[in-house]
């Protein structure tokens, strides 16, 4: 009897998953957790950015200007729209 040499990488069979790809995994689930804290950020902004248009309106200001912050409520959107400037920007 013929000993037959055993490949030592067993071929994937169909409908199987792919085998693990580390750099492919790890970029995955890097950009994956990014994303995730980027939406969690821009739901944070949202809240904040309600509650500033809210604060305007009850103060009766379309803009706002003060110590190198600027708001401005833009009414075709319903939404403010805010600038701060830094120190070294000021005039």
């Amino acid at each position: 009897m013929a000993d037959k040499k055993k490949s030592t990488k067993q071929p994937s069979l169909e409908g199987m998953e792919d085998r693990q790809i580390k750099e492919l995994q790890e970029a995955a689930v890097s950009y994956a957790e990014i994303r995730d804290e980027r939406m969690q950020l821009n739901k944070q902004e949202v809240e904040l950015k309600t509650k500033l248009l809210a604060l305007m309106k009850k103060h009766n200001k379309e803009t706002y200007s003060y110590d190198g912050v600027e708001v401005n409520i833009v009414h075709e959107e319903e939404t403010v729209k805010v600038k701060v400037k830094k120190k070294d920007e000021e005039d």
